[in-house]
C-alpha cells in the first residue's frame, strides 16, 4: 500500500474510536498505594495526596490523586514477556488500530510529542475509572531528526463508573521509520501557526516562579517510568532506546506532566486547583542532565473567591528545551 494509500485509509477513521473493545476499565480503583508510589517517585509532597486532615482544610473530602495521575490510572496492566517485541505494548495489538497499521507499514517508532490534560475536578480514593479514545487526526508525511512518519493524535475522555466525565486528553504521537532521512522530503514551509508560537514566545511576563533544577538520573526515568505505569522500552532499555536513535533511555511524557504539575504546586500551595496542563516535547530528557524548570505568569483574573492564573513552564537541559508549555490553576482569591 503507498504511503498516500495508507493515509488516506486512516483519515476515514477520524473521530472514530481508536479501539475496537470500547470503553476501558482501569485495574484498579484510585488507591493510597498508587498515590504514594507516585508522590515518592517524583518527590511531590504536596499533603492533600496522602494527609486527611489537609485535605479537608485544603476544601477536598478526604486525599485526593495528583491531577496528573489521570492517565496513568487507566493504563492497562502489561505483559512484560515479548514487549520489547511489541514495541512496548502492554498486550497483544489490535492490527486495525492506526498505531499498528502504521507500525505494520514501516513506521515502528514511537515518541510522544504533545499532552493536553484537562481536569474536571481531583479524584477521590475509591473511585473507578473507564477511558474512551477517539482519533482527531493524522498528519502528512513528515520528517524530523529521528526520521520519518506521520503525527498521530487522538482524545481521550475519563469517566467515572456512573458515567460522569472528570477530565480529557489530548495526545499526539510520532510513528516514524528512523531508516529514513527528513531530507528526503521537501522543506515545511512556514505557516501561520509559526508566528503564532513566535509571538508567543515574546509576551512580556508577569511574576517569575523560582527555578528548580531536577538532577535526573537513570534511577529518575525508570522510577517515573514505573510509577505512571509506561512500559515503553525506550524509557528503561537502553539498547532499544539507542536503536531507534535517542542517545540513551529518556523520561516519559507522563513522568514531565508530573514534574511539571509538582513544580506549579509546589509554588502556588496545597490549595491550587490544577486545571489544565498542556505540553510540547522537544530534546530528549536523558541520564546525566540537569533538568531546569523555570515558570512566568502569563495571565490571570479573579472570579468569586479563587484566582485564575496561566503560568507558561519551560524545562530544559543541555540538549535544548525539553518541554515548553501552559499550567492553568486557581488559587484562593
Amino acid at each position: 500500500m503507498s504511503e498516500d494509500a495508507l493515509r488516506g485509509r486512516l483519515l476515514e477513521r477520524i473521530g472514530q474510536p481508536m479501539g475496537s473493545d470500547g470503553p476501558v476499565p482501569a485495574p484498579d480503583p484510585v488507591n493510597l498505594p498508587m498515590i504514594r508510589h507516585w508522590v515518592d517517585a517524583f518527590d511531590d509532597r504536596n499533603s492533600v495526596y496522602l494527609d486527611p486532615d489537609a485535605a479537608v482544610a485544603a476544601g477536598f473530602a478526604g486525599p485526593v490523586a495528583p491531577p496528573a495521575m489521570l492517565q496513568a490510572w487507566t493504563m492497562p496492566r502489561p505483559r512484560i514477556e515479548g514487549i520489547r517485541e511489541r514495541g512496548g505494548a502492554p498486550g497483544e495489538v489490535d492490527p486495525d488500530t492506526p498505531v499498528a497499521a502504521l507500525a505494520a507499514a514501516g513506521f515502528r517508532g514511537t515518541l510522544a510529542t504533545n499532552s493536553e490534560l484537562e481536569f474536571d475536578r481531583y479524584l477521590l480514593v475509591g473511585e473507578a475509572l473507564e477511558s474512551e479514545g477517539t482519533l482527531t487526526s493524522i498528519s502528512e508525511l513528515k520528517g524530523t531528526g529521528l526520521g520519518v512518519g506521520y503525527f498521530v493524535e487522538w482524545m481521550t475522555t475519563y469517566r467515572t463508573g456512573t458515567g460522569e466525565e472528570v477530565g480529557r486528553q489530548r495526545f499526539r504521537i510520532f510513528k516514524f521509520d528512523p531508516t529514513r532521512s527528513a531530507a528526503d522530503l521537501p522543506p515545511r514551509p512556514r505557516t501561520a501557526a509559526d508566528a503564532d508560537a513566535d509571538a508567543a514566545r515574546e509576551r512580556v511576563p508577569g511574576a517569575t516562579l523560582p527555578e528548580f533544577a531536577l538532577d535526573v538520573t537513570a534511577t529518575v526515568i525508570v522510577a517515573g517510568a514505573l510509577a505512571t505505569r509506561d512500559f515503553m522500552p525506550v524509557h528503561h532499555d537502553r539498547d532499544y532506546a539507542q536503536a531507534q536513535g535517542a542517545p540513551d533511555v529518556f523520561m516519559n511524557i507522563l513522568s514531565t506532566n508530573a514534574y511539571i504539575a509538582r513544580y506549579v504546586t509546589d509554588w502556588a500551595g496545597p490549595q491550587a486547583r490544577v486545571t489544565r496542563l498542556a505540553i510540547r516535547l522537544g530534546a530528549p530528557c536523558v541520564p546525566g542532565q540537569v533538568l531546569t524548570f523555570t515558570g512566568q505568569v502569563t495571565d490571570q483574573r479573579t472570579e468569586g473567591a479563587r484566582r485564575h492564573l496561566e503560568v507558561g513552564i519551560r524545562a530544559a537541559n543541555a540538549f535544548g528545551d525539553h518541554a515548553t508549555g501552559t499550567v492553568e490553576l486557581t488559587v484562593p482569591a
